[in-house]
């Protein structure tokens, strides 16, 4: 019976290893979004003061809807002293007030469910400000929050209480990921070392502390009464470290060197528990939707490998967020290929994919790639199936600022006027506009038919489709270069996406060299500006045809009742017969 099994597998292996994944059927609001990343302080400054706010988010909640986004993702708000981008939270039941009031976010919210939008908020629980009062009050051991984050006394700590000018020696090697610097933090009031995973003023919350698990859940019960559809769970990958506090081993002994990419992280990150909390979250945003029937989602930000975050799925998070397509080495049509057929075939059966290829921590499209792909990637994000996490500006080809910290956080480019529009105050903006706000912003490609903006909405639009709600997906790459998408629904039209990763040559294209028995003709849907092909034109399957440099197109198959399948429908239906084969042995063999 193995035998047979392991036969069948392979066959569909060799034969059909392109189609990665099959159609599915009905979805819940969350399994075809498009989720928009804003940051706050750099979207729209509705009252003048050179910040963004929840008014300026609102006010251009329209043009969201119009973009085709379905959920919107709000980087942190809370009351902080914004010394980290507000991941530096003081009180989490308090909203900055830079950002406005909580009333201003309960009218956000409101009118955004109005428009059919979904709101999901960023949940920061790894660590606090420490500004925050229970880092205050556990600094000068207050009874209940004294143990609320992770102190350790000093090696020496004897030596060091009898002499002050004794130097405390750390708990272990453990390092601080931003500052290159030991995570132990010595307080001199308390005489003891806190422990901090990124930088000094962000201490490590204790989560092996009941009261502390009591804290966040009545936190996300506040927020979800007031009707958040979701949380995206930041740095969960620190949430917990090991009880041990043993060395962590080093990568390469000849290095002299304590730093952290010279350490196997094998006690500070990915530790077994978090499993746990994922679910206990889960079970909150579970009661909730008991009430109403509607589903609220959890988001995770981890940049962990593949078999960690497929557990995130069964733990219950909806959305362990795939950071995968953003690696250096994955930035090739086989490298995009491998990423995407790796984690669809091996990700939890039901799980929904989804992607991201630009966010507040990494660089922009234009910068990365060149602006050549910017209509290439985002058709690329878009045309996946699942979850598309997009980074607000995206859309118009925002470049990264010549800012070391907040690169990718410049204000939106709304126009040309003054602060591009995303402030008509006399303060400057809190960080620099980009200087190409001037001929790169919203107002401008919202008049041009072949801008990015007007690219973006094109392709957004086909989400709507049924073959992109629930279709398959089939992937190939011609001449090493141009990396082809089909998404297809037996019985709906199919979609073709081409996108010429080579920025500095011209490739020639026939379609029919590698895609069997696709129709004669196929037309273009959507070109992406620099590709020469406009919305309606033909183009013969059987005939050679160039792809300038970065070039992007989409072309469709329409299906008739009666007509021919094309290759991919064919392929789809295929895959499903050997597979109905393999659950018959399967039951044969019960």
């Amino acid at each position: 019976m193995m035998r047979w099994t392991f036969l069948l597998i392979t066959c569909i292996q060799l034969t059909y290893c392109k189609v990665i994944v099959r159609p599915i059927g009905e979805l819940d609001w969350w399994q075809n979004s498009i989720i928009y990343e804003i940051f706050p302080l750099s979207f729209k400054d509705s009252d003048g003061d050179g910040s963004g706010d929840f008014k300026g988010i609102t006010q251009k909640l329209d043009y969201l809807v119009d973009l085709g986004v379905t959920a919107i993702w709000i980087t942190p708000f809370f009351e902080s002293p914004l010394e980290s981008g507000g991941y530096d939270i003081s009180n989490y039941l308090e909203v900055e007030n830079v950002f406005g009031t909580v009333d201003d976010f309960k009218d956000l919210l409101n009118a955004a469910h109005s428009k059919n939008l979904k709101v999901i908020m960023d949940f920061v629980p790894n660590h606090t400000s420490d500004k925050h009062i229970w880092f205050k009050r556990s600094v000068n051991k207050d009874t209940r929050y004294a143990d609320y984050y992770i102190w350790k006394d000093a090696k020496n700590q004897a030596e060091v209480i009898k002499n002050n000018t004794i130097t405390p020696i750390v708990p272990n090697n453990w390092q601080m990921i931003c500052d290159n610097a030991s995570s132990w933090v010595w307080h001199n009031t308390r005489k003891q070392f806190y422990f901090t995973q990124f930088i000094k003023n962000l201490p490590d919350l204790n989560f092996r502390n009941e009261k502390v698990h009591e804290e966040m859940k009545n936190i996300l019960n506040y927020w979800l009464e007031l009707g958040i559809d979701g949380i995206r769970i930041d740095a969960l990958k620190h949430v917990y470290e090991s009880e041990s506090l043993k060395d962590e081993p080093k990568l390469k002994n000849n290095n002299p060197e304590v730093d952290y990419i010279n350490l196997d992280h094998i006690y500070t990150i990915d530790q077994d528990e978090v499993y746990d909390l994922i679910k206990e979250w889960h079970l909150l945003l579970d009661e909730f939707k008991q009430k109403d029937h509607r589903t609220r989602i959890i988001m995770t930000e981890s940049y962990s490998n593949h078999s960690i975050l497929y557990k995130y799925y069964t733990s219950g998070a909806e959305v362990p967020t795939n950071f995968n397509l953003m690696e250096d080495h994955n930035s090739t049509p086989e490298g995009f290929q491998r990423a995407i057929e790796e984690w669809i075939t091996k990700m939890p059966f039901g799980s929904t994919f989804n992607s991201v290829f630009q966010n507040h921590d990494h660089p922009r499209f234009p910068t990365f790639y060149g602006t050549e792909l910017i209509d290439g990637l985002n058709a690329l994000s878009l045309f996946l199936p699942g979850v598309s996490i997009v980074l607000y500006g995206g859309e118009i080809g925002m470049e990264n600022l010549p800012d070391r910290i907040n690169y990718a956080r410049g204000p939106m480019q709304w126009d040309d006027t003054k602060y591009a529009g995303f402030s008509d105050g006399t303060h400057e903006p809190w960080v620099a506009v980009h200087p190409d706000y001037v001929t790169r912003n919203v107002k401008s490609e919202s008049s041009d038919p072949k801008s990015y903006l007007n690219f973006f909405k094109s392709v957004s639009k086909l989400r709507q489709t049924e073959t992109f709600k629930r279709g398959g997906l089939a992937t190939n790459i011609f001449n090493d270069t141009v990396f082809v998408l089909n998404r297809f629904l037996p019985g709906h039209e199919n979609y073709t996406l081409l996108i010429n990763m080579d920025t500095n040559y011209t490739q020639r294209v026939r379609l029919s060299d590698k895609i069997s028995n696709l129709k004669d003709s196929l037309t273009v849907v959507v070109g992406s500006v620099n590709s020469n092909f406009d919305t309606g034109k033909s183009i013969l399957t059987a005939d050679f045809f160039d792809l300038s440099p970065g070039a992007t197109i989409i072309l469709t198959e329409e299906t008739e009742a009666g007509s021919v399948q094309s290759s991919s429908s064919q392929l789809y239906i295929t895959l499903n017969l050997l597979l109905l084969c393999l659950f018959f042995i399967k039951i044969c063999n019960l």
